[in-house]
């Protein structure tokens, strides 16, 4: 079933990538998404997945989202610079570079509790800062339930 899960996250990976592709070819498709609003001086897209996996790694929740509340530009563009590697792929579309910067993060649960938004923080100053929240629901987590959050961020590079 990880196996399953695996393919499942590439799969979903594969198919956000070309949405946001896509997003980027039509400039009104760009401007009607709410979120992209806040960042439209950066144009910077971002898309962060939920996946919450029971003990035996069966499919619990999945969550996915473009909205973003308490979403801070400065962070942000602190966390883009310390996250960009040489690795993260580089795509062309009509002309426009576009820089793809994607993250996984995987938490278990020790604890029965339930989760109402997802945080994006960064280090900064010794403590951690939050960068962007997406806010949802909730989702219920049992002890030993894991949860990933994997986020995408599509750059323009000029």
């Amino acid at each position: 079933m990880k196996m399953n899960l695996g393919i499942l996250i590439i799969l979903l990976g594969a198919v956000t990538i070309f949405s946001t592709l896509t997003i980027f070819e039509n400039s009104e498709a760009q401007s009607s998404v709410p979120s992209n609003n806040l960042l439209s001086d950066s144009k910077v897209f971002i898309i962060v997945q939920t996946i919450v996996e029971n003990s035996d790694g069966d499919l619990v929740t999945y969550l996915t989202s473009d909205k973003f509340t308490n979403l801070n530009k400065e962070r942000l563009n602190i966390l883009l610079e310390a996250e960009e590697t040489e690795k993260d792929p580089i795509v062309v579309i009509d002309g426009q570079k576009y820089q793809i910067i994607q993250r996984l993060l995987r938490v278990p649960s020790n604890e029965e509790s339930v989760v109402a938004s997802t945080i994006l923080a960064h280090p900064q100053g010794g403590s951690l800062k939050t960068v962007a929240r997406f806010a949802h629901d909730g989702y219920p987590l049992l002890e030993g339930e894991v949860v990933t959050s994997g986020w995408t961020f599509v750059i323009p590079i000029d």
